[in-house]
Order: structure tokens, then C-alpha cells, then sequence
């Protein structure tokens, strides 16, 4: 079972559109850092107590320039992941997560290892070969669950004459890994505005040292 709770002094803004009640409606969810700054790759759910389907044809984390990418990943419980290799050399990819330990064999970009992830969950990915890899697969129990774009936002469709509850994900937001914002929906909002206690979490690719950036030089040449 998730752990997915948060205190209650998050700050949370609603800006309430439409009197009618639609039978289906589209929620527009804009997440902001704790400094007011559009949140992207936050994971934002609706849940009614109904489960998604897995993606029949599966979803992809590939890694590219030494990075994952995506950086957040979100697939409902049941889908295959593909993990190609799409840098010219060999990474070994991880996880210690409870959702869903496994390890990659090193491996070139002749190949794309795929992993069922059957378990609801947060699972953490990282690579042996390069410490700063680090990236996140979002495994949904909710009805619908979408990642933020560069502006903070995300949309989603829900009955508004139904019982659910908002989910807000963000690494970071909590010792606990599995903990996330959540608020009930009562109304017809079409649009809401959540302000997590986070700063922007990222990959970075490290300086080269003096010697990588010799070699890379003698290399081009």
C-alpha cells in the first residue's frame, strides 16, 4: 500500500471555472515550486477508485548523453518498460526500490532490455557505471496520472459528479518517497493550483576532468 500523505500546510490556490456540472470535464493542474516557479516533472493524479489499464504498448526510459530520459516516468501497474541505450556507451542500469529491485546487465546501445512493472509503487533507477544518473518511474495505482511540462501544468479528464481526490508527486517532497500532496474534489474545477514545499530536482552531467576533456580533444582530432 502507498504511503501517499502530506502535512496539511502546503499551499493550495483554486481558481474555480464553470457553475455546470459536465458529466466529464478537463482539469487543468498547474504545480509551483515553493519559490512560485512552474514545477515540471511533477505527477499529477486523479483518483476515484478505479485503476488504469496497462499501456499496451508499453512506455520507454531511455538514456541519452549520460542522462535518463525522462527524468519522471509514469506507466499504470502491469506495463513493460523498454530500456534502450541510445548513448555509444555501455550503462548498467538499477534499482533498490521495494516497487521493483532488478539490476541490468552492462549494456551497449545494440540493445533495449525491457522490465514488467506489475507492482504500484515509486521506483528509483540508477546507473553503476555513472553516479549522476538518477530518474524515477512512476508506477499508478489512481485513474489517471499525467507528468507536468515546462510550465508546471497538466491536464486531466475526471466526472466531476464523482467522489476523488487530487495526487500531487514531486521527488523530494518528503523523507518518505511514497508520500505525495493530496485534496479532495468536491466541485466542478476545471482549474487548480498546487504550491509544493520543493526545489527543482534534476540530472547534471558533471564537469569532465582535465584528462577526459585531453582525451575527448585527442579523440576529435
Amino acid at each position: 500500500m502507498l504511503k501517499f500523505q502530506i502535512a496539511s500546510t502546503l499551499v493550495v490556490g483554486f481558481i474555480l471555472a464553470g457553475l455546470s456540472i459536465a458529466n466529464a470535464q478537463t482539469l487543468t493542474v498547474t504545480v509551483l515550486d515553493q519559490q512560485g516557479q512552474p514545477l515540471a516533472d511533477a505527477v499529477v493524479s486523479i483518483d476515484t477508485g478505479q485503476t488504469q489499464q496497462p499501456l499496451a504498448g508499453g512506455a520507454i526510459m531511455d538514456q541519452v548523453d549520460t542522462l535518463f530520459n525522462p527524468f519522471v516516468l509514469t506507466v499504470p501497474a502491469g506495463t513493460t518498460v523498454r530500456f534502450p541505450n541510445s548513448d555509444n556507451i555501455r550503462h548498467q542500469v538499477y534499482s533498490f526500490s521495494a516497487a521493483k529491485p532488478f539490476e541490468l546487465p552492462l549494456y551497449s546501445n545494440r540493445e533495449a532490455p525491457t522490465i514488467d512493472f506489475n507492482e504500484a509503487g515509486i521506483v528509483v533507477l540508477g546507473c553503476n557505471i555513472h553516479d549522476h544518473m538518477r530518474a524515477y518511474i512512476y508506477v499508478t495505482p489512481h485513474t489517471e496520472s499525467q507528468v507536468t511540462n515546462a510550465a508546471g501544468q497538466a491536464q486531466l479528464t475526471w466526472a466531476a459528479a464523482d467522489s476523488a481526490t487530487l495526487r500531487v508527486w514531486y521527488p523530494g517532497l518528503s523523507e518518505t518517497i511514497t508520500e505525495e500532496f493530496q485534496r479532495e474534489l468536491t466541485d466542478a474545477a476545471t482549474e487548480l493550483t498546487v504550491q509544493l514545499p520543493v526545489t527543482i530536482q534534476r540530472q547534471e552531467t558533471p564537469e569532465l576532468s582535465p584528462l577526459q576533456q585531453r582525451f575527448n580533444r585527442r579523440k576529435g582530432g
